[in-house]
């Protein structure tokens, strides 16, 4: 292109007709009228400018994040804005630029609006591998509304006594109320057994339960699985079980600091924080 480009214009010099020798050319007219610039000495995509170290640093500190993530984060260290096109040039300089989804993947509406805390949690389950006790599984809720994960365990067995562990002691921990949440969860057959079904009938806990073979109907649950993962899960060699606990629950309180791109870039923490009330608040300062 720069070569026809550069013909077309010594063409345009001996005097024809700029729009012919365009056409012929088959370039813009635009690329013959403009005025070559010579680019600063330094300037280009691999300048490094004094900030973009820590954006550098945030983007091998967090592997797994995609630009905009790791401009929030790195806003958040330096305590200026960071553009995420910035970070995606620096990021594409360092080749530290993460392999982008499918955006024409079935996209599914919601059908459950959430207005406030404790009114729908998602729960699911996964296995992770240790070296003693082979395939342990955990079981997670996540509230939909701030994010946070409001109970998890991991067990040698996925029983519906697990699951039930679960949810009892995320209830008792949030206070939630008869009648006020809805949990939802997938076909498995610790959710879909009599003792779990009956339990949440006992507390007043409506559920609801997601199509065969349709995970999109637990989105926030599968994605916060996939996060999990792919930052902690095959990351990590795990010897034993109590290992294992250890470190999730690492994981899940640094989740629970970091800023979520559902959530404008907050913390869950931090939104969980909007809807306490003041004097609460006022007495845990003092």
């Amino acid at each position: 292109m720069s070569v026809r480009v550069s013909r077309a214009r010594s063409v345009a010099a001996t005097g024809r007709r700029p729009a012919t020798v365009a056409r012929v050319a088959q370039v813009s007219r635009q690329a013959i009228y403009r005025t070559p610039v010579k680019r600063p000495v330094g300037a280009g995509p691999g300048r490094i400018g004094p900030d973009d170290a820590a954006i550098v640093e945030v983007a091998r500190a967090n592997p797994t994040d995609g630009t905009r993530m790791v401009a929030a984060l790195a806003s958040r260290k330096l305590r200026i804005p960071v553009n995420r096109k910035r970070a995606q040039r620096v990021m594409r300089t360092h080749k530290l630029l993460q392999r982008s989804r499918n955006e024409a993947r079935r996209r599914r509406p919601g059908y459950f609006q959430v207005r406030r805390p404790d009114e729908l949690w998602h729960m699911d389950m996964t296995k992770v591998w240790t070296a003693s006790h082979g395939w342990v599984y955990l079981h997670a809720i996540l509230d939909c509304c701030t994010r946070e994960i409001a109970g998890w365990s991991l067990d040698l067995r996925c029983r519906d006594d697990e699951a039930i562990q679960v949810v009892e002691g995320a209830v008792l921990a949030r206070g939630v109320a008869p009648g006020q949440l809805t949990l939802g969860t997938d076909n498995g057959s610790q959710f879909t057994s009599r003792d779990f079904r009956r339990h949440l009938s006992a507390r007043g806990i409506t559920h609801r339960r997601g199509g065969y073979r349709d995970p999109e109907s637990q989105a926030f649950i599968e994605s916060w699985f996939g996060q999990f993962k792919k930052r902690c899960a095959w990351r990590s060699e795990w010897e034993s079980i109590d290992q294992a606990r250890k470190e999730v629950g690492s994981d899940i309180d640094h989740y629970h600091a970091r800023p979520h791109s559902s959530l404008a870039y907050r913390s869950p923490v931090e939104v969980a924080g909007t809807w306490q009330d003041p004097s609460v608040l006022q007495t845990r300062a003092t």
